[in-house]
């Protein structure tokens, strides 16, 4: 499985690419919109994992962004988030996100909404 990770901050991109590593998923990392795009246009990947709050734009506008491109279209998409309304999820649905995992989450959660995204794809 690979996938794109897109988180702007460089610590936390890092630990949860250790930790998608360690279960033999191979990770590319962006910390902003306009890598995370350029990635996604000249890459296939199988799925992608979008924060909600970049530095650059928000995760929502940037899984519309995702799911215009042609590599993007049915790429499962597991947005991470801390707010865990329902309104912020149906917001998420409504762009196209597969699964909303909410921050703080464990190590093992995270791997496992990973792994239940490529049964998706």
């Amino acid at each position: 499985m690979r996938v794109l990770l897109i988180d702007d901050n460089e610590e936390l991109r890092g630990f949860l690419a250790l930790c998608l590593s360690e279960a033999s998923v191979e990770v590319v990392g962006a910390g902003d919109t306009a890598s995370a795009l350029k990635s996604a246009e000249t890459e296939k990947f199988d799925a992608f994992i979008v924060d909600s709050v970049l530095q650059d734009g928000d995760g929502l506008s940037l899984v519309t962004q995702l799911r215009d491109l042609k590599n993007g279209r049915g790429v499962p998409v597991l947005f991470m988030s801390a707010i865990a309304t329902a309104l912020a999820r149906r917001m998420a649905q409504s762009v196209g996100v597969t699964e909303f995992l909410v921050k703080p989450f464990g190590q093992m959660q995270f791997v496992e909404q990973v792994r239940a995204l490529e049964k998706r794809r």
